[in-house]
């Protein structure tokens, strides 16, 4: 008994160990198939903290639980900035049954500590979480039920989260700060219940631009019948609360294709008006416990239909609250007899159908009772029926909804009745009774103390049919005094179809008490304006230019003005005096400052009234203008404190096509870039989004320049410029180290000593967005003169000497010479001309790019005397045979490369004299040389031939012969052979004649007769 206790404990301390030491030995297995099936599968860069990963069996014995530290997912592309997922810790548990079995692994629980999660959609539609990587190879279906991972969790955590969704293609946006989240359900089964507990800190919910719930605590219980085959599901038991505001849903929601479909109801549990007070906007602060409020809220809702990109489902809201009352226990005053129906219904799900009705709006502010009701039916063409009634004081309503640094005195009184459809389209409007009034009002602000005093306003809208043009707007007296200075105006305006107005301004106003009264963020303003203007008029005279029929008068004043904001430089105007006339606004007196340059205008503005009424109106000016130092790089910055350098970028202005001005301007200085220009005049003619310079002069760089021409930003991506300048004694050096032009046209002018005339020379292309030329489109050409230059030691001079060996090129003249010069096809090209390289004198032509490269033919004359050592020398190795003291050499040479690094090469030389002679011999003396080679090749060829062809033709004739002669020997045979045979035969008839004739004597015949 004591072997199998002791046994038994053995085999218990060995698992325990294996326990703890098999997850270290396979770690770096786990990690790095971890790490490949990341890569596999995700588009995306996933880190890691590989030191915070870890495997045990003793954080939730008997299962496995792996933990992973500091782990996250960057997006790439578009959303390379983006951290979709950063998590400093999670961990999973799995079942070890399931680990060892092989069969399928159960993941047990899920725990996040402190995820931070973004989850954005771009206008596109483009999600950052779209990060899985397909399985291309995958051609049929894949059966999920045959996975080898079931979910079976028994729970999950989520601490600490935060989390922002933010889809731009709807557009909403959804933050929530410090989620803490828990929940179980058996995966595993396709029916169960879920249940989970949430709390949120803060939750904010932003519409198209509208904040519909703002930084709102939330508590959430819910339990939810899962319905996984089906993907429905069921509320069963749950509460839910906004901050103090509690919510119960009932119904079910479900997933079954594309489209979301539902039918859920909810509706308060128990709230008071208190606990809905808690769901507006800002008032969930520390203060809110400290609101005393009373009265009876009903609320429910529901939401029913299907969602998808086209449709929305049907929804509705009921609202009522009874007897409410609220105060703030710090002030005296309560808000009494809160009564409130309110009804939101749009069953459809098509908001043109949506019903907004408030049957019943009342309170009591102290004393002031405020009435009304609203209803509203569709979002385009607004069908309302509306009245609200109220009287204030104003004092009374400070101290209910106190207002920190503002004080309010005043009787407001407003009476407002409308009905009828609200259409642009069809230019109608809801008929409407209005009036409104202020009596004796007063305004002060902690930020100033001056107040706005004795402000008194009578105004009226009324239209009682609903066409536009029978609309009367009429404020027949506004008033009020700033630190005794009063300003009065009175309106009337009618016909909304074609405006009729008749308008009367007078006094005088202190902008910056004003701007301190009513303060305008990242602007200020300081100065006085009065004005005096009475101005009368219909719409239709205005686009017509009956000027005669638009009676308006009166001046206005403007002095110590100033205007700055944080993005320009600050404007002053000391003192501005203008006139007004149906047709036009006369400066008479505009003295100041834009920015540190003085300026000094008069002239006059016409079309103005147009202009301020119509969007798309021509303004026209006739303007002379003045500076005496006018500093045009402050304005080419986007920040007014950082000076402008080479290294700020611009960017492309656009003209503004509304604007007609004429500008003759008078300028004793200008700053502008690395230039200063002096005594610059001529006109500047602003019109259709271009600007036009007409025989602008100035001086600069020692010169005098005259230049006509504009720029062009109708196509703003395409910026157009011209320009036809005339110059007169330019510095050459300065001109190459002030212009880029000239550096890029002309890089040997950094090495130019002198000046030069320009009588005339064109140049046009376009700008790139950065407001540089863009020199593959530049065009344009001209002539220039050197009057007077020096052309020093530069790399193509310092090429030139080494290749030909000549001495005393440099300094070269140019004196008197003239360059025809012609741009195009990204190319400055120039017609031949003279340059004196101090002993020497060349001819130059070619061209050199905009892109920096040069391809130029120098002829180059030598004279007498002039040839040393060194160069007959040179010549010499080149000719291949001696040469001495030649008396004239003409080199033609060729330039290439880069100017900085010039490739030089000789094409090509003549020479006279000895030179000449030498040349001619060795020329000579190579043909003779050649053709006595070729001589002594064609005799040896021909005896070549000439043997061959005796060998062939005695092998030839010796083959013939042998031929004959064995024809010979044969016909000889047969001859023989032939004559043997006659002679026998002879022979034989010979005989047999002779036999015959013996035979003939023994015969009885008579042979005599024959």
């Amino acid at each position: 008994m004591k072997k199998v206790v002791l046994i038994f404990l053995g085999v218990i301390v060995l698992l325990l160990g294996a326990a703890f030491i098999l997850p270290i030995i396979y770690k770096d297995e786990i990690k790095a198939k971890l790490e490949q099936e990341i890569a596999k599968k995700v588009n995306a860069k996933v880190y890691f903290d590989a030191e915070g990963f870890s495997v045990s069996l003793f954080k939730h014995f008997p299962n496995i639980t792996a933990s992973l530290e500091d782990f996250g997912v960057v997006g790439k592309d578009v959303f390379r900035s983006d951290t979709l997922l950063a998590v400093p810790k999670f961990q999973v548990t799995v079942d070890i049954m399931s680990v060892i079995s092989g069969d399928k692994i159960k993941v047990k629980a899920v725990d996040l500590e402190s995820p931070r999660i973004l989850a954005k959609v771009l206008k596109d539609g483009k999600a950052n979480w779209d990060i899985y990587i397909a399985d291309t190879t995958q051609t049929e279906e894949v059966d999920t039920s045959q996975s080898n991972v079931a979910v079976g969790i028994d729970s999950w955590s989520v601490t600490n989260g935060h989390i922002i969704y933010d889809d731009r293609s709807i557009p909403v946006y959804t933050k929530v700060v410090n989620l803490n989240h828990t929940g179980s359900g058996d995966f595993e089964k396709e029916v169960f219940d879920m249940n989970s507990q949430t709390s949120i800190d803060s939750l904010t919910i932003n519409f198209d631009g509208v904040e519909y719930l703002s930084k709102k605590k939330v508590d959430a219980d819910i339990t939810l019948s899962m319905d996984l085959k089906n993907s429905k599901y069921t509320f069963k038991e749950n509460n839910v609360k906004l901050n103090d505001f509690a919510l119960g849903f009932d119904g079910w929601f479900a997933m079954p294709d594309t489209n979301y479909t539902m039918d859920i109801t909810f509706k308060s549990k128990d709230n008071t008006f208190k606990s809905l007070l808690s769901m507006v906007p800002g008032v969930y602060t520390e203060s809110f416990k400290d609101l005393e409020a009373k009265g009876d809220i009903a609320f429910d809702g529901y939401v029913k239909g299907t969602f998808n990109g086209v449709q929305m489902p049907g929804f509705g809201l009921n609202t009522k609250i009874s007897n409410g009352s609220m105060k703030y226990s710090a002030l005296p005053t309560t808000v009494n007899n809160i009564n409130v129906d309110m009804k939101v219904d749009d069953a459809s799900g098509n908001l043109e159908d949506i019903l907004v009705d408030i049957q019943k709006f009342h309170l009591d502010l102290g004393k002031n009772p405020v009435d009304g009701r609203f209803k509203l039916k569709g979002l385009s063409k607004y069908d309302i029926d509306t009245q609200i009634k109220a009287q204030l004081n104003l004092a009374e309503l400070i101290q209910m909804f106190p207002i920190d640094g503002m004080t309010l005195k005043g009787l407001y009184a407003i009476d407002v009745k409308a009905k009828g459809v609200y259409d642009t389209l069809a230019k109608r409007m809801p008929a409407v009774t209005a009036a409104m009034s202020l009596t004796n009002g007063y305004v002060k602000t902690s930020q100033f103390p001056a107040p706005l005093e004795q402000m008194n306003v009578n105004a009226t809208i009324n239209n009682s049919t609903g066409q536009m043009r029978d609309t009367k707007i009429n404020v027949s007296n506004f008033r009020m005094i700033l630190e005794g200075e009063p300003l009065e105006a009175k309106a009337y305006v009618e016909n909304l179809d074609d405006y009729t107005w008749d308008i009367k301004v007078k006094g005088g106003a202190d902008l910056t008490k004003m701007t301190k009264i009513y303060p305008i963020e990242g602007m200020t303003l300081t100065g006085r304006v009065y004005a005096d203007i009475e101005t009368k008029g219909k719409m239709s005279d205005v686009d017509a230019q009956r000027y005669d029929k638009l009676p308006t008068s009166g001046s206005a004043q403007l002095t110590n003005f100033t205007y700055s904001t944080k993005d320009m430089p600050t404007v002053k105007i000391t003192k501005a005096e203008m006139s007004f006339t149906p047709q036009e606004i006369n400066l008479t007196t505009f003295n100041g400052f834009l920015g540190k340059s003085d300026v000094a205008a008069t002239g006059s503005i016409s079309n103005y009234i147009n202009y301020v009424l119509h969007e798309n109106a021509v303004i026209k000016g006739n303007m002379s203008f003045s500076s005496t130092k006018f500093d045009v790089n402050e304005w080419m910055v986007d920040d007014p404190n950082k000076p402008a350098t080479e290294d700020t970028p611009l960017t492309v202005v656009e003209i503004p096509k509304n604007i007609d001005f004429r500008l003759v301007s008078s300028l004793k200085e200008v700053l502008y870039d690395n230039m200063n220009l002096k005594d610059m005049v001529g006109t500047i003619i602003v019109k259709d989004g271009t600007v036009r310079m007409e025989n602008l002069a100035f001086n600069t760089l020692g010169g005098s320049f005259i230049a006509t021409g504009g720029y062009d930003s109708r196509d703003i991506k395409k910026p157009a410029y011209d320009f036809n300048l005339k110059i007169n004694n330019l510095a050459i050096a300065e001109a190459y180290q002030t212009f880029n032009t000239v550096k890029t046209m002309m890089p040997m002018a950094q090495y130019i000593g002198g000046s030069v005339n320009v009588p005339e020379f064109s140049i046009k292309g376009l700008l790139k967005q950065d407001m540089m030329p863009d020199m593959a489109t530049v065009t344009g050409g001209g002539i220039l003169k050197l009057v007077q230059a020096t052309l020093k030691e530069s790399p193509v001079t310092q090429g030139f000497a080494a290749v030909t060996k000549l001495s005393n090129i440099t300094p070269a003249e140019l004196k008197d010479v003239i360059l025809s010069a012609k741009i195009e096809n990204g190319r400055v090209s120039y017609q031949p001309f003279d340059v004196k390289l101090k002993d020497y004198t060349a001819n130059v032509s070619g061209s050199n790019g905009l892109d920096g490269s040069l391809d130029y033919k120098v002829k180059v004359d030598v004279p007498t005397g002039k040839v040393g050592a060194q160069v007959t020398s040179f010549l010499s190795s080149q000719l291949k045979t001696p040469v001495t003291n030649p008396e004239k050499i003409q080199l033609d040479l060729g330039v290439g490369g880069t100017f900085n690094k010039p490739q030089i090469k000789i094409l090509g030389s003549s020479a006279t004299g000895q030179l000449k002679s030498a040349l001619t011999d060795k020329a000579n003396a190579e043909v003779d040389k050649a053709k006595a080679q070729a001589q002594a090749e064609l005799e040896k060829k021909k005896a070549e031939l000439e043997q061959k062809a005796k060998a062939e033709a005695e092998a030839k004739l010796k083959a013939e012969q042998d031929k004959i002669n064995a024809e010979i020997a044969k016909q000889k045979k047969e001859l023989e052979e032939k004559a043997a045979a006659a002679k026998k035969k002879a022979e034989e008839e010979a005989k047999n004649k002779l036999k015959s004739l013996f035979n003939k004597g023994t015969s009885t015949k008579d042979t005599t007769k024959r």
